[in-house]
């Protein structure tokens, strides 16, 4: 009887072993894949896409990579080379477009944005890592066919509140229905576009960011 109990004991103590064994395995094969998928969040001017991505920086550090894009315009204050942006002039811009180097090429109020080819395939080298990616929908357009990625559009309750949101960002006021315009259609893309993965109504900011990160652990086992 004795001998019998051991047994089981041990087989028990196998089982469980070889259980979490094929449970970090699986998480490993995840892990893999997940790491060449970079996560692009996209919506409007003053969604709240920044706030979303500042929250998983601040909630996951050792996890969100957000990778800077190059840009011609000037630096504004308070932002920092390397880490908001890459800045460049419009001749080293188009240097780098010319010689195949840049991806996600995106003009806006005559200035480029794009993401380096070598510095987006170096991160997404790292498996611990999820890039983030801060494009617009036009952006997210031009790049499906050549980069797989998971996507999430935050998207206002309301076109009243984005225009709240608008205003209390500071947008000068003769740029507002010219931002609101812009908005609009860039709503509709996205509504309209079949490569979206998730599209997220940011109403109250907390309710939203729980909604975002459940889905994203569905994405990535980084969040887990």
């Amino acid at each position: 009887m004795t001998e019998a109990i051991v047994s089981n004991k041990l087989i028990r103590r196998l089982i469980n072993e070889m259980d979490t064994a094929l449970k970090a395995l699986n998480l490993a094969k995840e892990a893999k894949k997940a790491k060449k998928k970079p996560l692009i969040i996209l919506g409007p001017s003053a969604v709240g896409k920044d706030t979303m991505i500042n929250r998983l920086k601040k909630n996951f550090p050792e996890v969100i990579n957000k990778l800077p894009s190059y840009t011609t315009r000037t630096k504004r204050k308070n932002e920092k080379e390397g880490i908001d942006y890459y800045y460049v002039t419009k001749e080293e811009f188009l240097k780098m477009k010319n010689e195949g180097k840049l991806i996600g090429i995106q003009e806006y109020n005559n200035n480029y944005y794009a993401s380096n080819k070598d510095k987006l395939n170096e991160a997404l080298k790292n498996k611990d890592k999820v890039v983030v990616l801060n494009y617009n929908i036009e952006t997210v357009k031009s790049v499906k066919d050549e980069l797989e990625f998971n996507s999430v559009a935050i998207l206002p309750p309301c076109e009243n509140e984005l225009r709240k949101r608008l205003i209390k960002r500071g947008t000068k006021v003769e740029e507002i229905e010219k931002r609101m315009a812009c908005s609009i259609k860039e709503i509709q893309l996205i509504n309209e576009a079949n490569y979206i993965d998730f599209r997220l109504v940011n109403d109250e900011e907390e309710k939203a960011y729980q909604k975002l990160l459940m889905h994203l652990k569905e994405k990535y086992p980084q969040f887990r």
